[in-house]
């Protein structure tokens, strides 16, 4: 049985091995946006056993952004990166039994996808994603968004819950499942517009 995962991460930089603050994960149902098992832990990166990896673009980002949220994910962390990675391995392999029936939804398969492929193996972890099954939320919405004739923006607008506060991943898993149940159904004409 086909089981989707949306994730979000929250980093320090922009580079591949940049040091995660936050893994955010739910498992949905694509045609419903119905939500099931959840995983959400906040680094505390005293902790961490390697260096940190930061970029001053994405800190600066940070900090003009939403300080007072990056001040929060900074001081209410539990375990450490790599421990964070080691959790969420363990619930990401706990879903199913079948990976080949295991989807990985991210907000750009080439950002969270691939650091936390990287990052687990750079702990000693296997990626339990079957090669074929890393989903990409800005591809169904460039696709749903074409065929409604709206930017992808207005569909964003349209769709996201704007009283989660962005950038805390949690709340953006939450907002992505919406989005992309939306689009899934507009592509398979589910949904009259």
């Amino acid at each position: 049985m086909r089981k989707d995962i949306m994730v979000d991460i929250e980093t320090l930089g922009n580079k591949i091995d940049s040091t995660i603050i936050q893994i955010s994960a739910v498992s949905f149902d694509i045609k419903t946006g119905q939500l099931y098992e959840t995983f959400n832990q906040v680094v505390d990166i005293a902790k961490n056993k390697r260096p940190i990896k930061v970029t001053a673009s994405t800190l600066k980002w940070w900090l003009g952004t939403n300080a007072q949220l990056f001040s929060d994910l900074l001081n209410n962390g539990e375990y450490s990166s790599e421990d964070t990675l080691r959790n969420f391995h363990g619930w990401l392999s706990g879903i199913t039994d079948d990976t080949k029936n295991l989807y990985l939804w991210g907000n750009g398969i080439l950002f969270d996808n691939a650091m936390i492929r990287q990052q687990f193996e750079s702990v000693g972890l296997s990626y339990p994603i079957f090669y074929r099954n890393d989903r990409d939320v800005r591809t169904i919405l460039e696709l749903a968004s074409t065929k409604l004739g709206k930017s992808e923006k207005e569909l964003r607008e349209e769709i996201y819950n704007k009283e989660l506060v962005a950038h805390d991943a949690f709340n953006d898993v939450i907002n992505q499942v919406a989005l992309v149940s939306h689009c899934y159904n507009v592509l398979a004409e589910e949904t009259t517009e």
